[in-house]
């Protein structure tokens, strides 16, 4: 978040805790503070093919979307 924009998030977020949709408001901030608190999660499996994926793109092993159009036909 650039500087000063926290002082303005929080002054909206004031003005509409104050009004009509306060409620909706804060349920979606406990929806984000719920995400925010949960770890993302990558199974071994999830890992080792982003590691994977890695290793070839340092090694210049890959396909360019516009390649992977052409041969799936899209």
């Amino acid at each position: 978040m650039a500087p000063g924009n926290l002082e303005t998030l929080v002054e909206k977020v004031k003005v509409i805790a104050h009004g009509p949709h306060a409620d909706l408001l804060e349920q979606f901030i406990d929806l984000l503070y719920e995400r925010q608190r949960e770890p993302e999660y990558f199974s071994p499996e999830d890992l080792a093919a982003i590691a994977a994926g890695k290793a070839q793109i340092a090694r210049g092993k890959f396909v360019t979307l516009e390649e992977l159009k052409k041969e799936l036909g899209l």
